[in-house]
């Protein structure tokens, strides 16, 4: 392993999967049974109004608001990335004011208030053994240390390029 989780990764202009093309993924766990991560560029057309609706929890965010592909793997699964509030036990705190989670608990709680800083991921990225460390060797993607204001980042889309330019810049 070459680098600790959590930190970021920016995919290499040459990297031409488009799963990843230009993504920044946040890795939430690496270890000898490999990585999981989260892309945070890459909105999704679902309303959080209709995740909620279509799981039967009461929503009262913006109307804007939408769920994110965290990555290729298991889409039908949530994981949340929480600004603010105080983990459990069985989440990953990220930095000092960030967190992830997988409870539905938390998601209800989330969805039914209206100042709540957060974001719901459907997916994730997921590495086996060694694979993100050959990656990484091959120069597909480019470590860069915790940003917190790029993990709920105001322009998505936007959101690579500021990762790229701040990397060269060292």
């Amino acid at each position: 392993m070459v680098y600790e989780a959590p930190c970021l990764l920016v995919a290499s202009p040459a990297l031409l999967d488009p799963n990843f093309l230009h993504s920044v993924v946040l890795i939430v766990e690496h270890d000898e049974d490999g990585a999981l991560g989260l892309i945070l560029n890459r909105p999704l057309p679902l309303p959080l109004a209709q995740v909620g609706e279509e799981g039967s929890m009461a929503y009262q965010g913006s109307d804007e608001a939408t769920a994110w592909r965290g990555g290729p793997v298991d889409p039908q699964r949530g994981i949340l990335l929480v600004q603010g509030g105080l983990p459990e036990d069985e989440d990953t705190v990220v930095d000092l004011t960030h967190f992830v989670s997988h409870r539905k608990d938390l998601l209800q709680a989330l969805l039914a208030d209206p100042a709540a800083r957060y974001r719901l991921f459907l997916g994730y990225a997921g590495w086996g053994p060694g694979q993100l460390d050959q990656e990484l060797e091959v120069g597909a993607w480019t470590r860069r240390p915790l940003v917190s204001e790029w993990l709920i980042h105001p322009d998505p889309s936007g959101l690579w390029q500021v990762a790229m330019v701040r990397g060269a810049e060292g």
